[in-house]
């Protein structure tokens, strides 16, 4: 079909009318021919109207458009699965998937090379890539066992797909399992085939391998661990999995919780026995266990393999323990949720070697105080114990009975200001009164509803400073702390202690406006006490103070527990997970920090990874804001790695820290012994109205019988255009024309005498 239309130069008829209408004007009024006969000058006349016919012509500028049908050869996708899991059983028969696959293609070989010579055939085989396999228009030799070390499919189909862009395709058939096991995959399986939908190409997907109720019958498979412990020393802690049985049902299945040193020494921590009662039960189980040295180790909760398991990969998992040496456990009791609790929890929670446990008793349920602590404080298992704006009456006689002998035996214990604290809140007249080191009347009680009572609390502003060098107090060196706490803000107001006692060990630590006690510690037993008068700390907070405030409550509560020493700064490497699958990146986040748990900004660090077989591996840890970032290339030998940090500033050494991971020794492709053959159906469905759609194994005869008798649907309309002077030949043609007739006339008015 051709057409043909005018493009006037600047798309306007009006300026080639009025070129024609000058030109011709021109015509009208030269050259004289007066002088010639009528023959010659007409033929002048003629070359002059030739210039402007050609000249009117360039400029409507004629265009030819021509279309025409021709024959495309389209192109022929075959992907075929190569992964370890093809490796597996087809079916019932023992034959493996990987057979079945070969022998489908074998006995398609015919058709295929029928084919070939309509379509452009291409064979690929997948794994965690594309290999494309050379046919030469036959099935090209296969190994005997595939070795795929995972299955990317959405990723090697798209890949596949766009190495045709802009070809057609007659259809992509893919073969495999559908099992999708790239712990990676840079292209969602889904996303790719609705590409194809989107291009109008049918997809056809042939399944092999049994369903996973058929394939996943007999197996135990053991999960839900988390893959990182940390725990205090002789602290009990509860590694708790889950355990899938299938096909196991009323068996007793044994299993074991295994302690795995730096050293690599072992040891059962702990056995357990389960029995399902239904088939695909999960059943939770959990192992006590507190450890009795501090360091590193490897637990692992494993069932031994059953008869006819298929997977036994997945009867074990892992994980790391920290056990920590001289963590403390401190109990918080609060009557009243002001702003103190909430910053000094803040405060507490920042030092990574102190575990705080809080508890508010509501002043609103008086009805039911005493509280019972029998449980709370059963085992010992605090250091030290804040009791805050809290009436004596919450916890009864009996309770600050149990406090007492806990201080008496070496516990720490600290009172803090408010409307119930101290005298005010009755416990003048407590066993508590013994270890405080103030003294109480039995007449200062602040009861519940009434007026605050002047006698008893201090107005402010009281400007708190140390009375004495101590460890509590010391917030910055030498001479400078006097003046960091100069700075601080005032307490709004503050407990009036009527009196100090003269016992041993009692030292006022602080006061308020040069004279008033504010902190004084003492002994009792073998522990230590502190009383503060204060309960707003808090504002050194809102006051963007918050160094001072943690340096001042971590060394309150270690100095209680007689670890005052214990300010060094600290290091830590925290890493997202401690299990990996193999070919994962590993990342990690590098930090230092005071003792008062801020980040110090500029540190720097070195880190070396140690690998299993035992190399040393220097890692470049880069700057990011506060902290270090590190990033380890991909790891895919299987094993327990160990990343040592070391943290330093100005050239001397903060610190060091290390974490273990572990690269799991997984078969991806064996450890998931199920076909997804609803995968394999939904991605071709994908393309159903262009034709695509799951088909059986002994259907592809049939489909690419079809396949090769719809050529028709592969002609493809091919447009030409031609206009005048768009070629450069037309362009020189055109000017060679115009200056043949402007010659011509040239030579003629020269030879007949009118130049």
């Amino acid at each position: 079909m051709t057409t043909w239309s005018l493009n006037p130069i600047f798309e306007s008829y009006l300026v080639v009318a009025v070129a024609a209408g000058v030109l011709l004007a021109l015509l009208a009024v030269s050259p004289n021919f007066a002088r010639i006969d009528p023959r010659r000058r007409w033929t002048l006349v003629s070359l002059r109207l030739a210039l402007i016919g050609l000249v009117l012509l360039a400029m409507l500028r004629p265009t030819r458009v021509s279309s025409s049908s021709r024959p495309q050869t389209a192109s022929l996708l075959v992907l075929i699965d190569s992964s370890r899991s093809m490796q597996l059983p087809n079916g019932s028969g023992g034959r493996s998937r990987w057979d079945a696959q070969k022998e489908l293609l074998s006995a398609s070989a015919s058709l295929l090379a029928q084919l070939s010579k309509q379509f452009d055939l291409k064979l690929y085989s997948y794994d965690a890539e594309l290999h494309r396999l050379n046919s030469n228009g036959s099935i090209p030799q296969l190994p005997d066992r595939p070795e795929g070390q995972q299955t990317d499919l959405g990723t090697t189909l798209a890949e596949a797909v766009g190495q045709e862009l802009g070809r057609r395709l007659a259809a992509v058939i893919v073969l495999g399992d559908g099992t999708q096991t790239a712990v990676e995959p840079r292209v969602e399986v889904y996303e790719a085939a609705r590409e194809l939908a989107r291009q109008g190409y049918p997809l056809y997907t042939i399944a092999f391998g049994p369903s996973g109720d058929a394939v996943q019958a007999r197996d135990v498979a053991v999960d839900g661990i988390a893959d990182h412990y940390t725990v205090f020393v002789k602290n009990e802690i509860s590694i708790r999995a889950s355990v899938r049985v299938r096909g196991y049902v009323n068996q007793e299945l044994p299993l074991q919780l295994l302690l795995e040193d730096a050293s690599g020494g072992r040891e059962v921590a702990g056995s357990r026995t389960v029995t399902a009662r239904e088939d695909g039960q999960l059943i939770d189980v959990a192992f006590p266990f507190a450890p009795t040295k501090p360091g590193q180790y490897k637990l692992t909760v494993s069932v031994a393999p059953q008869p006819g398991e298929l997977v036994a990969q997945n009867n074990r998992q892992s994980a790391f323990l920290t056990v920590l040496d001289g963590g403390l456990r401190v109990l918080y009791l609060e009557g009243d949720p002001r702003p103190e609790q909430s910053f000094l929890r803040q405060s507490l929670d920042a030092s990574p070697d102190i575990e705080l446990d809080f508890q508010w008793i509501d002043a609103r349920q008086r009805e039911r105080w005493p509280v019972d602590l029998a449980t709370t404080l059963a085992g010992s298992k605090y250091d030290a114990y804040i009791l805050g704006d809290l009436d004596s009456m919450a916890l009864g006689e009996r309770g600050l009975a149990r406090l007492v002998e806990e201080v008496d035996q070496g516990k720490g214990l600290m009172m803090l200001g408010g409307y119930h604290s101290f005298g005010p809140g009755g416990y003048g007249n407590t066993p508590l009164a013994d270890p405080l080191p103030i003294a109480m009347s039995r007449l200062e009680r602040q009861n519940f509803g009434e007026s605050v009572r002047n006698d008893l609390h201090l107005p402010g502003p009281i400007t708190m400073l140390p009375s004495r060098d101590h460890s509590i107090t010391r917030l910055a060196a030498g001479e400078n702390n006097a003046a960091v706490w100069a700075s601080l803000p005032p307490l709004p107001g503050a407990n009036k202690f009527s009196g100090i006692k003269d016992g041993a060990g009692v030292q006022v630590l602080a006061r308020g406006n040069g004279s008033t006690p504010l902190l004084v510690s003492g002994e009792y037993g073998n522990g230590r006490v502190l009383a503060f008068a204060g309960d707003s700390t808090w504002r050194w907070w809102l006051h963007g103070r918050q160094a001072e405030h943690k340096k001042f409550w971590r060394q309150a509560v270690l100095w209680l527990v007689r670890r005052e020493d214990l300010t060094q700064d600290d290091v830590s490497l925290k890493l997202e997970r401690r299990r990996y699958p193999p070919g994962v990146r590993v990342a990690f986040q590098a930090a230092a920090r005071t003792a008062a748990g801020d980040v110090i900004a500029d540190a720097s660090y070195q880190a070396t990874l140690l690998t299993p077989d035992g190399k040393r591996i220097a890692i470049q840890v880069a700057r990011e804001g506060d902290h270090g970032l590190g990033l380890i290339d991909p790891l895919t030998q299987p094993g327990d790695y160990t990343i040592q940090l070391t943290a330093s500033r100005e050239g001397k050494e903060l610190g060091t820290a290390r974490a273990e991971f572990m690269v799991v020794d997984q078969d991806l492709e064996l450890s998931v012994a199920a076909a997804d053959h609803d995968q394999m159906t939904r991605l071709a469905l994908l393309t159903q109205e262009h034709g695509g759609g799951p088909i059986a194994p002994e259907q592809l005869a049939a489909l690419l019988e079809q396949l090769g008798n719809r050529p028709e649907r592969f002609d493809v309309e091919v447009e030409s255009k031609w206009q005048l002077a768009d070629t450069p030949l037309d362009a020189w043609l055109v000017l060679v024309i115009f200056t043949s007739i402007l010659s011509i006339e040239w030579f003629l008015r020269k030879k007949w005498g009118l130049v």
